[in-house]
């Protein structure tokens, strides 16, 4: 058994979640959690800092290797392993996918922050497409979609699981996508760093959809999130297509050669000697869902989108009459949550549960207070 609800002091380490807000502050915004990262990961990074010397790293064919069997193991699907380029993280990743596309990229909204910032550092325009919900549950909008494209437009942009709404997309919605990149001449850029994380149905990685998918996709992930490693950054595309994985391999060169040795040891030890760490993560993030959305469904003017993966859900605070909810309660309570805005929706906060369930209880008894 691994103690999730183990109150770990993350201030005075440089901690961009904890360090300057305040003493009773809570943070509940920027996507890592409160918890110790497994003691494999833990235990490697010790034995490797204790040799003492940490030049260039060279270890590409067994980092392949453990895709390979990982792939295999979790999806029943037998890369190839000349598929995989490894990047020094997801949204550089990200960046220089759709650099190669040579247009202009959409996406739908709600949206992640940093995808939001792709157009800014790909230097193009941005078509920003809601999702619409249907029976409660946020899905793609093919007709928008279909209508706001144009013929600069060369990149669509997939957050799966999705960040914030915590959608696990079907492999019916999969397929309508791709259909929909295939037939407009898409490049599919696929944000699947969550992809571990899945409480209720099947993470489908992109690139395994169906053999279009693999003509048109490049599938980006990381065991940051999972393993809550994000300060020991490295990840990698799935990159089918021998001509996207040609232009991809040119604009990422120079800009990425060596991973940071730390990061392989993590990577390595993540991938290998952490499943049933998982495991028992996931059960506790799922019984912390429960409690969140419990919670907020007894607070009238509040509304939550109910999380299918992810440890981010998604809040509704139109009905309470706030302006701006995120300012409301960062002073009114002192919760730090995300800000909706961010996300392209100031009315909405979205809320990190992935910390001890005291942390949980504590915001919503404060919540409660004032509202």
């Amino acid at each position: 058994m691994f103690d999730f609800d183990e109150i770990i002091d993350r201030r005075n380490t440089a901690c961009s979640k904890w360090d300057g807000q305040g003493g009773d502050y809570i943070p509940l915004w920027v996507a890592d959690m409160d918890f110790k990262s497994p003691e494999p990961i833990i235990n490697a990074i010790i034995k490797r800092t204790e040799h003492g010397v940490f030049g260039y790293t060279h270890d590409g064919n067994a980092l392949k290797e453990i895709i390979y069997n990982f792939y295999k193991k979790e999806y029943n699907y037998e890369i190839k392993k000349e598929w995989i380029v490894f990047i020094p993280s997801v949204m550089p990743g990200a960046t220089m996918a759709c650099r190669i596309a040579k247009g202009d990229m959409m996406f739908n909204t709600p949206m992640y922050p940093h995808i939001r910032r792709l157009p800014g550092e790909v230097k193009c325009n941005v078509t920003e497409v809601p999702l619409k919900q249907v029976n409660g549950k946020y899905t793609f909008d093919f007709e928008a979609m279909q209508q706001a494209l144009n013929e600069n437009i060369k990149v669509f942009v997939l957050c799966n699981p999705h960040n914030p709404v915590g959608r696990v997309y079907s492999r019916e919605e999969l397929e309508d996508l791709v259909k929909f990149c295939d037939e407009n001449n898409l490049l599919l850029v696929s944000d699947e760093i969550h992809s571990e994380l899945i409480f209720e149905g099947t993470h489908i990685p992109a690139f395994t959809i169906n053999e279009k998918a693999k003509n048109i996709s490049i599938t980006l992930t990381s065991p940051a999130k999972t393993y809550n490693i994000p300060a020991l950054p490295l990840g990698f595309a799935i990159i089918p297509n021998e001509e996207i994985q040609r232009k991809f391999k040119k604009e990422i060169y120079g800009v990425f050669r060596h991973p940071a040795v730390l990061s392989v040891e993590a990577f390595k030890a993540a991938y290998t000697e952490c499943n049933e760490w998982k495991n028992e993560l996931l059960q506790y993030l799922k019984g912390n869902r429960d409690y969140v959305e419990e919670r907020v469904s007894k607070i009238k003017g509040l509304k939550i989108n109910h999380n299918e993966g992810t440890y981010l859900a998604w809040i509704d605070a139109r009905e309470t009459g706030i302006e701006y909810p995120y300012k409301f309660f960062l002073d009114k309570t002192k919760i730090k949550f995300s800000d909706g805005a961010d996300f392209g929706r100031k009315e909405f906060i979205r809320i990190n549960f992935g910390c001890p369930r005291a942390n949980l209880k504590e915001a919503f008894d404060r919540i409660e207070g004032v509202l």
